[in-house]
């Protein structure tokens, strides 16, 4: 299964991959745990983010961290007006930010990531 997880967090996997390998293994074993949810949820975002080219994405302690990312100076202004804790190291290609405080879960996390990746080239 992890195999599975793994390979379907490639950029050209979908998340109808990870549906399918929920769906097989709900059928072996029955209800999945949450922690499987989770881990199906953090492999979506590993598809989106191979999408997007990062090969860093990471949550540490309250900081989202995530490279090689090339930002203009607009962006930089317009995630700086809608995040806090913006930091953008450019000769790194690394942006951080603050997670925020209202997210308590592993779920509501996921979300607020997930939200942030997918509206990232909008």
């Amino acid at each position: 299964a992890y195999h599975k997880l793994s390979a379907a967090g490639g950029s050209d996997s979908t998340p109808e991959q990870l549906s399918s390998i929920l769906e097989e293994l709900e059928d072996r074993y029955g209800k999945a745990p949450q922690e499987l949810l989770t881990l199906i949820r953090v492999t979506e975002l590993r598809q989106i983010a191979n999408r997007l080219g990062l090969k860093d994405l990471n949550m540490l302690g309250d900081k989202l961290r995530m490279q090689p990312i090339e930002l203009s100076e607009s962006q930089l202004v317009r995630l700086s007006h809608n995040h806090s804790g913006v930091r953008y190291l450019q000769s790194a290609s690394m942006l951080t930010l603050d997670k925020p405080a209202s997210l308590a879960s592993d779920e509501q996390v996921i979300d607020w990531v997930k939200d942030f990746l997918e509206g990232f080239n909008e």
